[in-house]
């Protein structure tokens, strides 16, 4: 099984066939995941912000939802969102697939009570095979490397606060951090693919509205999940077939 992380608008396309929706119980809460299949091959999904989009960035229950996707079998994860851009330089919209991340204000983690440390990271395996894909599908440039510097949220930032980041990262978000770090602590294989919608605040002279900003992400989000979709095959192919007991 493979596992796939995304905001609102997988709510309003088609992603699976034959679709379940089940929670799951873990230490750590209750998780709502659609299970299905991309052309047979078994998929978990979880809308990160609750089916109802109740949940803001900063009350997302990252541990219950990777716990969940493991639990269901699910070793390979893709994350799916949208971005600001730190970078003038390049046309939006845009396909980007970080390979690092700065996070100082989440603090998830699921070692609350032991000193245990991880290495955090993307995984090299999966944005491999998302970048191989995206270079192939995408109409939109595709940035096959970039630092993801998440804020918490549920806010914009300021133009100060953009003004200081963009020295140091090239797209601004409020998930990818977080998924990113559960996920290594659980032994997961994750890796995010954003697309950029608009400009971080301060970036160009341009006024920054939040209804404009979910407009464009929902009418790229299709170009990503058709990304997405194929990348689930190709993980498929590269890292499950022939293994010894493996089960689509």
């Amino acid at each position: 099984m493979i596992g796939i992380v995304g905001g609102t608008h997988i709510l309003e396309i088609e992603v699976l066939s034959e679709v379940e929706e089940v929670e799951v119980a873990t230490p750590y809460g209750r998780a709502e995941v659609d299970v299905g299949t991309i052309d047979g091959i078994n998929v978990a999904l979880i809308q990160r912000h609750g089916k109802k989009k109740n949940k803001p960035p900063h009350k997302i229950n990252h541990a219950a939802n990777f716990y969940a996707l493991k639990k269901l079998g699910a070793n390979y994860i893709i994350g799916m969102g949208s971005v600001g851009s730190l970078r003038d330089d390049i046309t939006l919209p845009a396909i980007i697939i970080p390979d690092d991340y700065i996070d100082f204000f989440s603090g998830v983690t699921i070692y609350s009570d032991s000193l245990t440390h991880i290495t955090p990271g993307f995984d090299d395996d999966v944005r491999g095979v998302l970048i191989k894909v995206a270079k192939k599908l995408s109409k939109f440039p595709v940035i096959d490397r970039g630092v993801y510097f998440q804020t918490r949220g549920p806010r914009l930032e300021t133009r100060a606060e953009i003004a200081m980041i963009k020295n140091f990262a090239d797209c601004v978000g409020m998930t990818a951090g977080s998924e990113a770090t559960i996920a290594k602590e659980l032994n997961l294989k994750y890796a995010a693919i954003c697309t950029m919608d608009n400009y971080a605040h301060g970036i160009k002279e341009e006024r920054i509205d939040y209804r404009e900003i979910v407009k464009k992400a929902g009418e790229n989000a299709r170009m990503c999940l058709e990304i997405v979709g194929e990348a689930v095959k190709v993980i498929w192919d590269d890292f499950y077939t022939g293994s010894e007991g493996s089960d689509p």
